[in-house]
């Protein structure tokens, strides 16, 4: 980063194009204060993930794109002898994942890789759910994620898909610099042409916001399906 630019982001706070980049992948020195943004908008959206999951003892669930990963903690007491494992496409999140769970890690309860959703390093019918928060906006060809989403599932499993509405995200201004947002049938319309069959839809709203200077309620879908 030039001299300039690092001074501006000082004074002035990132610009939309970099908020956004930062929102696909967390890098740099405005790393940790992403993350820690991230899972203050999120921790509403975790709760009805875990709930849409539907866990049971010793099953295996992803995560992809699981940030600084402070909610691993939590997602293990969701059910006994969970094996959870993350995927993120952003170095700086992996680490600081890893830092911030350690004991987890160290008792093999949680495994964490650094990569990408359309090219994933895992075995065929590796795990009983999967599911990411805040991230669909980012697979510029859903194709070949869901694709690798449906060879990792195992018979039975499903894939929950938390997201934002369209209608919520278009309020916030870094939203058209590489986002793109979805309705409830966009996103079936998505699922059923990769073969995966919508299974339920629970809507979220979650609580008021003030975006530069304009008052909100955003709406969040969780939304379960299941390959065909």
């Amino acid at each position: 980063m030039k001299a300039l630019d690092y001074l501006r982001l000082l004074i002035k706070g990132p610009t939309p194009q970099q908020t956004a980049a930062q929102l696909r992948r967390p890098h740099g020195f405005l790393a940790r204060k992403v993350a820690r943004r991230m899972n203050a908008v999120n921790r509403l959206l975790y709760d009805g993930a875990w709930k849409a999951l539907e866990l049971r003892d010793g099953m295996h669930v992803l995560e992809i794109g699981f940030g600084n990963g402070l909610f691993f903690p939590t997602l293990t007491r969701q059910a006994n002898k969970l094996v959870l494992h993350g995927l993120d496409f952003s170095a700086d999140m992996v680490q600081q994942a890893q830092a911030n769970n350690g004991e987890l890690i160290g008792k093999g309860a949680l495994s964490l890789v650094h990569g990408a959703s359309d090219a994933m390093p895992f075995a065929d019918a590796a795990f009983d759910r999967v599911f990411c928060i805040n991230v669909v906006y980012f697979w510029d060809d859903p194709s070949g994620h869901l694709r690798e989403i449906k060879r990792v599932l195992r018979p039975g499993g499903t894939f929950t898909a938390v997201l934002r509405t369209r209608a919520s995200m278009e309020k916030f201004p870094f939203v058209p610099y590489g986002f793109t947002t979805y309705e409830q049938a966009d996103w079936e319309r998505v699922l059923r042409a990769n073969g995966f069959e919508p299974v339920s839809t629970t809507v979220l709203r979650e609580p008021e916001t003030e975006f530069m200077g304009a008052r909100f309620t955003p709406e969040s879908l969780v939304m379960v399906a299941r390959p065909l």
